[in-house]
């Protein structure tokens, strides 16, 4: 057993209260995706190149699934009409592999074929060859078979013109060989987002400078630019900015002009050197800050600057990833046209202890353990990275939750999956 352990208290009531009129996070998500205008434009491009891409047009099928009655079994293909007992003898008088086309048969005479091959004209069932004796030219059945054993229907999967794929479906290796075995060498998708990704804080410096007393090295805007990439959008680096609302409004601007997210990080909250609202006011935008049933990643800055959408994401690096995964998610989905899904995770028995207060769903770093729970990494903290590295996943805690007992259940989301948006 492990234990993860924060400080418990109770809350005061002006908390308490606070605390109730907290966003939930589909509540904020919706808030976050109504800023986000869908993108118009969509291109075409082949088939084994659009893994990752969102669907522009919904798609039917061309073909019926399969496109013949097929055996589903390496066997003996014949005709067992009300049934054929053990102990029948039939004559083999074809061989069929897949790809080919065999004779017409007649009652008592079976044809030896392959998986994927065409059901013989005559023959109603296929006997798998493990369950016949091999006597020369025929074959002597060892168990009873009837009418459509191992038989693969034509059209029993899909019929032509049944809808298939739907516009907003984003596609993965599922999708490629569903459109492949149809035939389809082409698909219309909506063209890449384009997201811009901007660092602010004074204290910030970039890797391969020096670093002087206070300062820290700007993690999270490789790690955005980096979990853009992985999302299958186009990543622009908008740079580091500092602690100025001027200058960010500016940068912020410029990229509006070309992205169709903007993003900066840092600056998010609302103390004084927070300065992420004021730059999207400044920046001629319109938006408002976001206090989330969430924890790490409360507060957040959503909004729009011309047709861009912006988020600004706080600062600290689990904050931001966690922010970025939820109120990234429902944005790019907005601006792809595609349903904004909630991630549901995957019930596991936690096998640490984590004390929390309740009023806001938890994401923490976890590990897979080899019992098939998981492991809650130390005691969290949105800006530790350690934790976050040596982790499979992050485990949801749920917003009542007053914290978690080993064999209690968590939500598990892996990262293997986790950082497609």
């Amino acid at each position: 057993m492990t234990t993860a352990t924060v400080p418990q208290a109770s809350m005061p009531p002006s908390r308490i209260e606070a605390e109730k009129t907290l966003l939930s996070i589909p509540e904020a998500c919706a808030r976050a995706a109504g800023y986000a205008l869908r993108m118009k434009t969509s291109e075409t491009v082949m088939v084994l190149e659009a893994a990752g891409r969102t669907l522009a047009e919904p798609i039917a099928a061309k073909l019926a699934m399969p496109p013949f009655t097929q055996s589903a079994m390496d066997g003996y293909a014949l005709f067992a009409g009300e049934g054929l007992a053990p102990g029948s003898r039939l004559d083999v008088v074809d061989r069929v592999a897949a790809g080919s086309v065999g004779r017409r048969l007649v009652q008592g005479e079976a044809s030896r074929l392959f998986t994927g091959a065409p059901l013989p004209d005559g023959t109603d069932a296929v006997i798998m060859q493990e369950y016949v004796e091999r006597e020369g030219d025929a074959i002597i059945l060892r168990r009873p078979i009837g009418a459509g054993d191992n038989v693969r229907y034509r059209g029993e999967d899909i019929e032509p013109l049944e809808p298939l794929l739907k516009a907003g479906d984003r596609l993965d290796a599922r999708h490629i060989a569903l459109l492949a075995a149809q035939g389809i060498t082409q698909v219309a998708v909506a063209v890449r987002a384009r997201v811009a990704v901007i660092s602010t804080g004074d204290e910030l410096r970039q890797p391969g400078a020096g670093l002087e007393a206070a300062a820290i090295y700007d993690s999270n805007r490789p790690m955005l630019l980096a979990l853009i990439g992985q999302a299958g959008l186009t990543a622009i680096d908008g740079g580091w900015v500092p602690d100025d609302a001027g200058r960010l409004s500016a940068r912020m601007r410029d990229l509006a002009a070309d992205a169709d997210l903007v993003i900066t990080s840092g600056g998010a909250s609302v103390g004084e050197e927070d300065h992420a609202l004021t730059a999207l006011r400044q920046a001629g935008g319109r938006g408002e800050t976001l206090k989330i049933a969430l924890k790490p990643g409360k507060p957040a800055v959503v909004g729009a600057i011309g047709a861009s959408a912006y988020l600004g994401l706080p600062g600290n690096p689990v904050s931001s990833l966690v922010s970025w995964l939820i109120l990234g998610h429902a944005m790019v989905s907005a601006l792809e046209g595609r349903p904004s899904r909630q991630r549901l995770g995957c019930p596991m028995m936690s096998r640490s202890r984590f004390d929390r207060r309740p009023g806001r769903a938890e994401f923490v770093p976890a590990r897979l353990v080899e019992d098939g729970g998981v492991e809650i990494l130390g005691r969290g903290g949105s800006a530790r990275l350690r934790p976050l590295v040596q982790a499979d996943g992050l485990a949801e805690i749920a917003t009542e939750n007053a914290g978690v007992q080993p064999g209690d259940t968590v939500l598990f989301h892996p990262f293997r999956d986790g950082f497609v948006v």
